[in-house]
């Protein structure tokens, strides 16, 4: 990875990245970091980190400085302190800076822009449309009906649908709308009560024309 170049590696995979790339690091890829570049690391993954490179470190994972000016961070310690549970922890362990008070969150929707199909709260995602929950009722199980739900990458959301033609929606989200679940079965999932839908994007977020 070159460049402003941005990478997501999971599993197995092996990433050396230069200039002012980012990484996020899951399972137990390893990355070899050099320059300006920027790390979220999850799971099991091993980080090398040279030069100006910087680390948000969000749980006990193998990383060697091999750099005096080589920067890490722990996510929820002493940098970034947030209530267990609470949208702000959710923000921080996804790497999720909100603008203004507002974040970009992702769904993947149907060809026709639907989700839920068929369903009593079959619900249509048009670009351009402001959507409110008509019951917003998000405390208990996270996949029950009373909240909208999104993710804070597009292709986190190929967890919940599969269908073949299936699109991605943006949708801008105020913070105090968020709500977060205290020990999620889905981390990347968080609920929200209203949001706006940007535009249509790709799996990795580029918005289409």
């Amino acid at each position: 990875a070159w460049e402003n170049s941005s990478v997501v590696a999971w599993e197995n995979s092996s990433v050396v990245a230069w200039g002012n790339s980012s990484v996020v690091a899951w399972g137990n890829s390893s990355v070899e970091a050099w320059d300006q570049v920027g790390i979220q690391g999850y799971g099991a993954a091993s980080i090398l980190l040279y030069g100006l490179a910087v680390l948000w470190l969000h749980n006990k994972l193998k990383f060697t400085k091999k750099s005096k000016t080589a920067t890490v961070r722990e996510v929820g310690d002493s940098v970034i302190r947030a209530k267990k549970g609470a949208p702000k922890d959710w923000l921080a362990k996804n790497g999720v800076d909100p603008v203004k008070g507002k974040i970009t969150l992702f769904k993947r929707v149907s060809k026709d822009f639907k989700t839920q199909e068929g369903c009593e709260w079959e619900t249509t995602w048009t670009v351009g449309a402001t959507m409110d929950h008509p019951n917003w009722s998000p405390a208990g199980e996270e996949c029950h009906a009373g909240k909208f739900h999104g993710c804070p990458r597009p292709y986190f959301c190929d967890e919940f649908r599969s269908t073949p033609g299936d699109r991605y929606v943006a949708l801008e989200v105020a913070v105090k709308d968020l709500y977060a679940w205290d020990k999620p079965g889905y981390p990347h999932k968080i609920a929200f009560r209203r949001g706006i839908v940007l535009y249509e994007c790709d799996k990795h977020g580029r918005k289409k024309s």
